[in-house]
């Protein structure tokens, strides 16, 4: 739900950023950014929101907008970074790192696999930093550990 609502967030403001233009012919594109690094909890609490950071590289002054892209995979969560690129404007070049901060809300109980992309490899395959986070679910310890202190009578 959060995703949809950054999308909905760039398609507006994208949309705004056209029409607030003087020059009707700009032309622009979104594009993915390599993550350089992942900032992950070693573990999620089954039913706790968790905040993830990704660091990234902004290569110049077009790529004005970035926002994450999270995207389901069987059992797996993709996720990169994705940015507005305005082509018509005279960039300078950044190569400035940033990091973007984003909410999972742990809602399975297996393992979640984030595949954070890093860009495609000489055979123009995506390659990825896997991080791999368990699940704990309390509610379930609590019931073993009621069931282990207390006996039948």
């Amino acid at each position: 739900m959060l995703v949809i609502k950054r999308i909905i967030f760039v398609i507006f403001a994208v949309i705004f950023f056209v029409s607030c233009s003087d020059d009707d012919s700009s032309d622009y594109h979104y594009e993915l950014l390599a993550v350089e690094d992942a900032l992950v909890p070693e573990e999620f609490v089954f039913g706790q929101v968790y905040d993830l950071t990704v660091k990234y590289v902004v290569p110049d002054n077009c790529y004005v907008n970035s926002d994450v892209l999270y995207e389901y995979d069987q059992d797996a969560r993709n996720v990169a970074v994705i940015s507005l690129v305005v082509e018509d404007y005279n960039c300078d070049v950044l190569d400035l790192e940033q990091n973007l901060t984003f909410k999972v809300h742990a809602l399975q109980t297996s393992p979640y696999i984030f595949r954070f992309w890093q860009g495609d490899d000489e055979n123009g395959e995506p390659t990825y930093l896997i991080v791999e986070v368990p699940v704990i679910n309390l509610i379930d310890q609590n019931t073993n550990e009621f069931k282990e202190t207390h006996t039948k009578m």
